[in-house]
């Protein structure tokens, strides 16, 4: 089986410059959900039809997908014009799924269905169809009483006396190689819009001998959804955080509130995950067993460990280790990696530091390139001056080193194991293990004064 999915169209109703299928939800682009789902049916073989300005879509799927194979629709004269151009790579024996690029809540499930049903029907073709008696903007699709394939007419073509009939044309269709090209051959553009269009093909091949049936899915109406507009990306969007969201309730996440809860289709959490309301999860996000994500979170690439608790905070690269506890209001930047029951607490802003296991820095502190040994104790007001305008320099803090508030630390700078920082002093030189270090102007009282006027 090959697949053809459709994606040229230039999404001018979505008002943006970003092409229609490159558009985000959740996670993933609108054509990655399509190819995935393609890819989970089985299918390995797969072009994707693009336009000339389609290069963007070309670049950052074959990042993903190098597997994947591309075609030009030189011009845009309909769906069936841009199967022409995907056709390139379609032998006589091949059966083809075709397929379109805008439908990201389409599913493997479904097109295993969909072929199930092509390899016991002894068919040329397949139209796919789903219930529904709301009809909306779908074309009807009509079969006879034992399946066979009678038409499609679109919606805008149907009138009062046009038959009712409560299935839809979902744009999924199958093809056998052979017969796709007969009916690509056969296809005219007689009509209103001057196009070649996809769904004239099954009445084609239905006229001219070739058994063309009909598959009635079960399948929610939901999993059809199509963008045009940004008012469809973002129902698509709820479809799919309701989608993504049971998921992982199913398998033992606990979600105080999902319709408020964001999480990436990229994202993994472990059985017993705990997360609060307004949360947001995005990226190569890992959460781990007992962990619980606090209300009005924002985690982005990050690793969470065992049992850790995240309070309100924002985390972006990360890595949390198991029994530490984040925020209210901390700010973890890349490469902050924190270690297991540590302490990161309000208003504290970590980048490209390493902090050891059972280490607190409680509250109103920016540690920035550094590492930090097990059991320290960083005062409020605390902060690595690391940058000299130009360059980036460490500050290296041993185990069990209490530093007083409002320390300076000057990079580079390295302090000795077990060492004691007064409080507001200015560190600029190595301060030796087990030592105390003042570094602070000594204290005058005037007496004889008086307030300027």
């Amino acid at each position: 089986m090959k697949a053809i999915i459709l994606a040229a169209g230039q999404g001018k109703r979505m008002r943006t410059n970003l092409q229609k299928v490159m558009h985000p939800i959740l996670g993933k682009t609108i054509i990655q959900y399509v190819v995935e789902a393609a890819l989970n049916a089985g299918i390995e073989d797969i072009t994707v039809v693009i336009s000339p300005t389609g290069g963007d879509i070309q670049t950052e799927l074959t990042k993903i997908y190098p597997q994947l194979h591309f075609a030009i629709q030189e011009t845009p004269l309909g769906t069936g014009h841009a199967v022409q151009a995907g056709v390139g790579r379609v032998q006589d024996d091949d059966d083809v799924l075709i397929l379109y690029g805008d439908l990201p809540l389409i599913t493997g499930e479904f097109f295993g269905e969909v072929l199930d049903f092509y390899n016991n029907s002894n068919s040329s073709a397949i139209v796919t169809a789903a219930y529904n008696p709301e009809l909306d903007d779908f074309g009807r699709v009509y079969a006879d009483e034992d399946g066979a394939f009678e038409k499609i007419v679109e919606a805008k073509d149907a009138d009062p006396s046009t038959p009712f009939s409560e299935w839809v044309n979902t744009g999924n269709f199958i093809f056998n190689g052979a017969a796709l090209k007969y009916g690509l051959s056969k296809l005219d553009n007689k009509n209103s819009q001057g196009e070649y269009y996809l769904t004239d093909i099954p009445k084609i091949l239905r006229d001219d001998g070739y058994a063309v049936n009909v598959y009635h899915s079960q399948a929610d109406m939901t999993v059809f959804t199509g963008i045009n507009t940004q008012v469809q990306l973002a129902e698509a969007v709820g479809h799919m955080q309701d989608r993504i969201n049971e998921r992982h309730m199913l398998g033992g996440v606990r979600m105080v509130d999902p319709f408020s809860t964001y999480i990436d289709d990229t994202v993994e959490l472990s059985p017993g995950v705990v997360i609060y309301p307004n949360v947001i999860l995005e990226g190569a996000c890992k959460v781990a067993e007992d962990a619980i994500i606090g209300a009005n979170s924002h985690l982005q690439n990050t690793v969470v460990g065992v049992g850790a608790h995240i309070r309100q905070s924002v985390l972006i690269g990360a890595n949390i280790g198991a029994g530490a506890d984040i925020g209210p209001f901390a700010y973890l930047r890349p490469d902050a990696n924190i270690g297991n029951k540590s302490k990161i607490g309000s208003f504290v802003e970590v980048k490209k530091a390493n902090v050891a296991e059972n280490t607190k820095i409680p509250h109103l502190t920016y540690i920035g390139d550094a590492d930090i040994g097990s059991g320290t104790n960083i005062g409020c007001g605390t902060i690595t001056a690391n940058y000299d305008g130009v360059n980036k320099f460490r500050t290296i803090i041993g185990d069990d080193v209490f530093v007083g508030s409002n320390v300076n630390l000057v990079a580079p700078v390295k302090i000795g194991n077990g060492a004691y920082l007064a409080s507001g002093s200015t560190i600029n030189k190595d301060v030796p293990e087990g030592t105390l270090a003042i570094a602070r102007a000594r204290q005058e009282v005037k007496t004889n004064w008086n307030r300027p006027k």
